[in-house]
C-alpha cells in the first residue's frame, strides 16, 4: 500500500472463532542453491536447512484468488529457494474446480474455500497433506483447524478467512446501512441504479438474499429457494454488474457507491493495494443486522501435481509467521496465523473498530456456508437468474 497499513485481529476474535492458462507444471528437480545470507537476503526467513534442495522443482503454479498475495512474498521465496512461482487467478470456486476437474491444468497449488475443499477432496483432486514438511502449521489457529470440510485437515491447511457483508461510500451512506435492505429493497434502488454490484457468486448471492428473508444461508426449502430466485431476478436490472474480481477498485474510484463484498475488497478498497491503485478513505464495511457469511480460504494440492514437495516447502513459508503477518498487511484479509498477530501494526485498528473485523457481537450473526445434496440447489437458482 502507498502507506504500509497493518491489521490489527483483536484476540478476542479469534477466541470467538468455533465450531476465499497456467504453465505447464515442472517436475520435481534440482534447483539452484539457495543464495548465501548476506547483506543483499531477501526480508523473510531464511533458507530451512530441513529442505532437501535436490527435490525443489524450478517452478510450481499457483492459482489463486485475484488480489491475493503480496508480490514480494514471491520475490523472496524465489531469491530464498531458487523456486518460481507462477500465479493465476480465479474469482468463483465453480469456475475453478471446472477448470480443475477436466484435468491437465497445469496448476500445483490451489486456494479453495472451505465447502469447495470438500467438494474436491470428495472427487478424488487432491492429495494429502505430509504434515512432517508442514512444520509452520503450529501457528495456526487451533480453532481454524479441522472444521467440517476437511476434518483432520488431511488435505488442507488455513491460508486466509474472511466475513461477507456490505461496503458502502460514507458521501452517500453518512450512516452506516445496517440491513440487507439496502442492496435488495426494490423500491429504493431506483436511484442507485447501476451503481452497485453483487458478488458473483452461486452461494454468496443466494446467501445474502436468504439473510434478508429471514433464513439461514444454508436454507434450501422450496419456499425459501423460490423467493430468493424471484428477489434476484427482480433485483438484477438495477446491478451494474455481478463482480468478484475488480469491486475493490470500483469502490475506490467511486464508481460503485456500495456493493456486496468480501472484507478483505472492502479493506483494499479503503487502503489501496500497493501500486495498483489508491485508496477512498471514505468507504466503509458492515455486517447487517441479519447476519452474513464467514468463510475461509485453504492450501490444497492438486491430485495432478507432481511437485508435491516443492508445494509443501511453499506452504511452509506461507505459514511462517514473518511472512503471513507481510501477506496481511497487503491483501487486508483476516490471518488464521496466531503468531502473525503480534507482528502486525496496530495502525489500523480504528479501522477494524468500525466493522472491517468481526467483534464478539458480529460472530453471532456469521454463518459457515455447507455444500451438500441439498444446496445444489443453489447451482440452479444462479443458472436461472444469470440467464435472465
Amino acid at each position: 500500500m502507498k502507506s504500509l497499513f497493518r491489521l490489527l485481529l483483536g484476540v478476542l476474535v479469534m477466541a470467538t472463532i468455533a465450531a476465499c492458462g497456467a504453465a505447464p507444471a515442472a517436475t520435481e528437480a534440482p534447483a539452484a542453491e539457495a543464495p548465501a545470507t548476506d547483506a543483499a537476503a531477501p526480508a523473510g526467513p531464511a533458507f530451512d536447512p530441513a529442505v532437501d534442495k535436490s527435490k525443489l522443482a524450478k517452478e510450481i503454479n499457483f492459482l489463486n484468488w485475484t488480489d491475493y498475495l503480496a508480490p514480494e512474498i514471491l520475490t523472496n521465496f524465489e531469491a530464498t529457494y531458487g523456486v518460481k512461482v507462477i500465479v493465476d487467478n480465479f474469482d468463483a470456486n465453480e469456475d475453478m474446480i471446472a477448470k480443475v476437474r477436466a484435468g491437465g491444468s497445469g496448476y500445483d497449488l490451489v486456494t479453495p474455500s472451505d465447502y469447495a475443499v470438500q467438494t474436491m477432496a470428495t472427487e478424488g483432486l487432491l492429495q494429502p497433506l505430509d504434515k512432517t514438511l508442514l512444520t509452520n502449521a503450529v501457528h495456526v489457529e487451533p480453532t481454524l483447524l479441522n472444521k467440517y470440510f476437511d476434518e483432520g485437515n488431511v488435505y488442507s491447511l488455513p491460508y486466509m478467512y474472511g466475513i461477507t457483508g456490505i461496503a458502502y461510500n460514507k458521501k452517500t451512506f453518512p450512516t452506516a446501512p445496517d440491513s440487507w435492505s439496502t442492496i435488495f429493497d426494490l423500491a429504493a434502488l431506483e436511484q442507485y441504479k447501476g451503481q452497485f454490484s453483487m458478488l458473483d457468486d452461486e452461494r454468496e448471492v443466494p446467501g445474502a438474499a436468504l439473510k434478508y428473508f429471514g433464513y439461514s444461508l444454508n436454507e434450501t426449502s422450496p419456499e425459501a429457494v423460490a423467493k430468493v430466485q424471484e428477489l434476484l431476478i427482480a433485483q438484477k436490472p438495477f446491478l451494474a454488474s455481478y463482480n468478484s474480481s475488480d469491486v475493490n477498485r470500483k469502490l475506490a474510484s467511486g464508481e460503485y457507491l456500495f456493493a456486496h463484498a468480501w472484507s478483505g475488497q472492502a479493506m483494499q478498497a479503503r487502503n489501496g493495494l500497493g501500486d495498483e491503485f489508491s485508496g477512498n478513505a471514505d468507504i466503509g464495511f458492515v455486517i447487517p443486522k441479519e447476519g452474513g457469511m464467514i468463510w475461509m480460504d485453504n492450501m490444497v494440492i492438486l491430485k495432478e501435481s507432481p511437485n508435491a514437495y516443492t508445494v509443501q516447502v511453499f506452504m511452509n513459508y506461507l505459514l511462517d509467521p514473518s511472512v503471513a503477518a507481510l501477506n496481511t498487511e497487503y491483501i487486508g484479509y483476516l490471518t488464521p496465523n496466531k503468531d502473525a498477530i503480534p507482528l502486525l501494526d496496530p495502525a489500523i485498528s480504528a479501522l477494524y473498530a468500525e466493522g472491517f473485523s468481526p467483534d464478539a457481537e458480529v460472530m453471532k450473526r456469521l454463518e459457515w456456508a455447507i455444500r451438500n445434496e441439498s444446496t445444489a440447489v443453489f447451482s440452479d437458482v444462479w443458472t436461472a437468474v444469470k440467464g435472465e
